[in-house]
């Protein structure tokens, strides 16, 4: 079977390959954002929050440096076995190791041992994630399969995230009776799954996916070619600009969610119940956007996907106390519209190297991943701060539920008008993006005609 293009199209046994290493990369994503640091503010650990909101920070930093240095050299790697797989080989057993140490630390753990054992993590992570993520704009030249294979992938993050969520709940509640796990037993238990499912899915990646149709004899770019990347490809930077509001909105309601379910709503008792929602409607319907940019093309389905998820955030605005249904309501809009946010940018993005190939002569399409991974890590995590910041300046100073007080107001709008809000940058950017499936033939036809000439 082939594409709309004429090459070999991948059956699904191997995307679901390709996809493996996304799930255990992505359940890892769990306790680095919610439980390592309570766990490391623990009584057995008893480091200051703000230390360990520090070391994260200080991890977040090192990756500024380190996603697009892993893909330039990615990019400039020339191997028989390719020039991903060896990076997503060398990174494995840093990544596995690292997570280990670093859900598992001794009474008494120091900054400096959550400081480094997170940038080794971060380090292996990303040695892993931006070659893999570049593999998968490789494997076809096609507009339309692209998308196809992000949707693989994607799947597989919200699976990740959703076994991350059940195995630690099964383990210690179904089998072990433990009925509150610690936060230290959640995070232990998500380890053991990481150091499991990670090797399984970077050697099935490694054996059953081919290597892609980019070609090995062409010229390795010089390094200033990497940052030329963000003042000669206009398409990019316009996706790139439009993602990062995307996340942003996204950093932002994932930070007032709890505020907003459990002491605005007075929903403390449902809290995980609304988080499972959005993370089991996302992970179902994600393969669904697949066949709407067939229909629609990548950046109309992306600027729907945004259109539904600012929806949910609106409904959220309007939900009464203790209203859980409106609340699940707005999760299965939220994740469904997450579905085609996640999918749609990755393929958008490698057709934009195609776009900088073809302009410059340069194909660099693990620069072009580190970067929209920056932008991703780098609007969720700005999120953070914005939202608390506004919250504080509606006067919330922690405590009890706070019905009916202007902090309830601050912490309602935080969770739905603003990241609504945000969400108009895309839409509005992503209307009329310059690359849809016309444009695309006529670049790769040009491409091929240059290659064979």
């Amino acid at each position: 079977m082939t594409t709309g293009s004429g090459e070999p199209r991948l059956g699904g046994a191997r995307l679901v390959a390709y996809a493996l290493p996304t799930l255990a990369l992505q359940s890892m994503m769990v306790p680095l954002l919610l439980y390592l640091p309570p766990a490391y503010a623990s009584v057995t650990v008893g480091m200051a929050l703000s230390v360990v909101g520090a070391m994260f920070l200080v991890g977040r930093v090192f990756e500024l440096f380190s996603d697009p240095l892993i893909g330039a050299l990615s990019d400039r790697t020339r191997s028989r076995f390719g020039r991903r797989r060896p990076w997503m080989l060398i990174g494995l057993p840093i990544a596995v190791v690292a997570g280990w140490f670093l859900v598992s630390p001794p009474a008494g753990a120091s900054a400096a041992y959550l400081g480094v054992w997170l940038i080794i993590l971060y380090l292996g992570w990303t040695m892993i994630y931006i070659p893999h993520q570049s593999w998968g704009g490789e494997i076809t030249n096609d507009y339309q399969e692209r998308t196809r294979i992000a949707g693989y992938r994607e799947t597989g993050a919200f699976v990740g995230y959703l076994l991350a969520s059940l195995v630690p709940l099964i383990y210690w509640k179904f089998i072990m009776g433990v009925e509150a796990p610690s936060f230290e037993q959640i995070v232990r238990v998500i380890g053991i799954f990481f150091a499991v499912a990670l090797p399984v899915g970077v050697i099935a990646c490694l054996l059953f996916v081919p290597q892609g149709v980019a070609r090995t004899d062409e010229q390795a770019p010089s390094w200033r070619e990497l940052y030329a990347i963000l003042a000669r490809n206009r398409p990019f930077l316009r996706l790139g600009g439009s993602y990062l509001f995307d996340r942003l909105a996204m950093g932002t309601y994932f930070a007032a969610q709890p505020f907003f379910v459990a002491m605005v709503l007075d929903l403390q008792k449902d809290v995980l119940t609304v988080g499972l929602t959005n993370t089991i409607v996302a992970a179902l319907l994600a393969p669904s956007w697949v066949g709407i940019a067939r229909r629609l093309g990548k950046h109309r389905s992306y600027v729907l996907a945004n259109v539904i998820t600012a929806g949910s955030y609106l409904l959220l605005f309007f939900a009464p106390v203790g209203a859980l249904g409106v609340v699940l309501a707005a999760q299965v809009l939220m994740g469904f519209g997450n579905g085609g946010t996640m999918i749609t940018p990755p393929a958008m993005a490698a057709d934009t190297v195609d776009h900088d190939e073809l302009h410059s002569g340069v194909r660099q399409m693990g620069g072009h991943m580190a970067f929209l991974a920056i932008v991703f890590k780098g609007g969720i995590m700005l999120g953070a701060p914005l939202t608390l910041g506004l919250i504080a300046m509606f006067g919330y100073e922690g405590g009890a539920q706070v019905l009916d007080s202007p902090s309830a107001f601050g912490i309602r709008i935080c969770a739905s008008l603003l990241p609504a809000a945000l969400l108009s940058v895309p839409m509005i950017f992503m209307w009329r993006f310059p690359i849809d499936a016309a444009r695309h033939s006529e670049i790769r036809a040009a491409l091929e005609q240059r290659a064979a000439g």
